[in-house]
């Protein structure tokens, strides 16, 4: 019988229910965010973890990943948090240690106010601070009972592009008695589709979900907060979740991993949409172990070392953060602090290697590994290269058919990537260059080259770029990078380049 993934001292530190204080606005504690500012990335509403710079940085209580304003936006920025529940609040934290590499970024001048009313009105001034640059303070209150908090990010220490906090905490006891948990029998929609909880007749609690054919199971019920156990038969993975339900009933927020690690996680968010549950595919195995379901222990899983050198490419420097690994069935995310990502991986035929640094253009390359040897090592080097004026970067994964200007399926990861980092950087313009090799017409070959630009161009316009941010050129095999003699030097000269022209 599978263990329960979370382990007592996990569920101690960061689900005691009872503990005699909480952050109120934490992600693992329910809270949900109802008013959101800008956003220098995008929130993923299926990553295994809260990525740098998002929106759910402010709230996941990891001093590393924070928030990070949207390009050209301006202040202020407001967040309303939506508490679980009631709360008496008596602390307050900021983390204001941004990256130094930033001059001007931290936030300086904040307000915060509370209220028990509604998420738009009844606020009451709780303090205007002025935060001091890379600090980290709290700051003890009169208590006040609040179920809505509101920060407001007045200024900045002078960035004219960003502003960043890293984290927002508001710690406090729960106003109200120790009501058990809301009875979540039924349909929920969420990030990850539809969800069923249900109870058998021993009020023992599981339930089902649609994406990659879920099952929860190995409940466990305190408070307003869920614990449970899942699987995936469509994918094969395994983790946990906690889950907590608000005052009202009718909404559940709360936190998932992967595995048995509890570091890293991604957030779940539910609305109840009826009261009747599906039917499980898990309800013959309830009914066979009403007390609690029984499973086979995992067949030994064979691990792969893998050892990833992040480097920028001009200078040659280790570049540290964290990237990401994606395989047939696991996705993991790795932190560095000196741009050498180490990780042991669970067995697969390809690996996906993706960066997103910030300030650098992302990337992503897969590679083939060999599962008939038991391949244990894995180790290579990536390159980044730096969002600057005048950087030159190779789309070696833009494809097109031999004499063709079709782009190919597989390019649509690469087109994805200078879509976004467009978006990101909407003052952004680039020239793309087209290059083929020195056989055939020279004149044909430069034709060719530029309706390959226009392909790409014409892609990310459909998008929403402006035609005005892109402009195309095309050389033909004017410009080699490597030799023309034979073919496996030869085919490194079709390609597509971007050059940055304006930032």
């Amino acid at each position: 019988m599978l263990k329960a993934i979370c382990s007592f001292f996990f569920i101690l530190s960061l689900y005691a229910i009872e503990a005699s204080t909480l952050n109120a606005i934490a992600l693992k504690n329910g809270c949900r965010l109802v008013q959101k500012p800008s956003a220098f990335y995008k929130t993923s509403s299926y990553s295994a973890k809260i990525e740098d710079w998002t929106i759910l940085g402010i709230m996941d209580q990891n001093a590393s990943i924070g928030w990070c304003s949207g390009p050209a936006s301006k202040a202020p920025y407001v967040f309303v948090f939506e508490l679980s529940e009631e709360y008496f609040i008596d602390k307050i934290h900021f983390n204001n240690n941004c990256p130094k590499q930033y001059p001007g970024i931290c936030s300086k001048d904040v307000a915060v106010e509370y209220s028990v009313t509604s998420a738009s009105s009844g606020f009451a001034l709780l303090n205007n601070y002025t935060l001091q640059e890379f600090s980290d303070v709290t700051m003890d209150l009169s208590r006040v009972k609040a179920r809505w908090i509101r920060l407001t990010v007045l200024s900045n220490y002078g960035n004219s592009q960003w502003t960043e906090l890293m984290e927002f905490e508001a710690w406090g006891e729960f106003a109200g008695p120790a009501a058990g948990i809301t009875d979540i029998d039924g349909v929920w929609s969420s990030n990850y589709d539809w969800v069923s909880f249900k109870k058998n007749a021993q009020g023992y609690q599981y339930g089902c979900y649609k994406w990659a054919q879920g099952e929860f199971f190995n409940a466990k019920n305190k408070r307003r907060v869920c614990t449970f156990d899942w699987k995936q038969k469509g994918d094969g993975q395994t983790g946990w979740c906690v889950l907590v339900v608000n005052k009202e009933g009718t909404h559940i927020s709360g936190t998932w991993g992967i595995g048995k690690d509890t570091t890293t996680f991604g957030f779940w968010e539910f609305t109840k949409t009826q009261n009747s549950p599906y039917v499980c595919p898990n309800d013959e195995e309830v009914k066979a172990f009403p007390n609690g379901m029984q499973h086979k222990p995992a067949a030994k899983e064979v691990l792969i070392e893998v050892v990833i050198d992040v480097m920028d490419l001009q200078t040659q420097k280790h570049i540290a953060g964290n990237i990401e690994l994606f395989t047939e069935k696991r996705y993991y995310t790795i932190p560095s602090g000196d741009g050498l990502y180490t990780a042991n991986i669970v067995q697969s035929s390809f690996v996906v290697i993706k960066t997103n640094l910030l300030n650098y253009f992302p990337t992503i390359d897969t590679i083939s590994l060999n599962t008939e040897t038991e391949q244990t090592y894995l180790s290579l080097a990536v390159y980044v290269t730096k969002l600057a004026i005048g950087n030159n970067l190779i789309l070696k994964n833009i494809l097109f058919n031999k004499g063709s200007y079709a782009l190919l399926p597989e390019s649509g990861p690469e087109l994805e990537i200078i879509l976004t980092t467009l978006n990101q950087y909407p003052e952004m313009e680039i020239e793309l260059s087209g290059h083929t090799d020195n056989l055939g017409d020279a004149k044909k070959n430069v034709e060719l080259s530029e309706q390959r630009v226009m392909a790409v161009k014409q892609y990310l316009v459909k998008k929403g770029i402006a035609s005005s941010r892109i402009q195309g050129v095309g050389y033909g095999g004017r410009y080699p990078i490597a030799s023309n003699a034979g073919e496996n030097t030869r085919k490194l000269n079709r390609r597509v380049e971007l050059k940055i022209i304006k930032m």
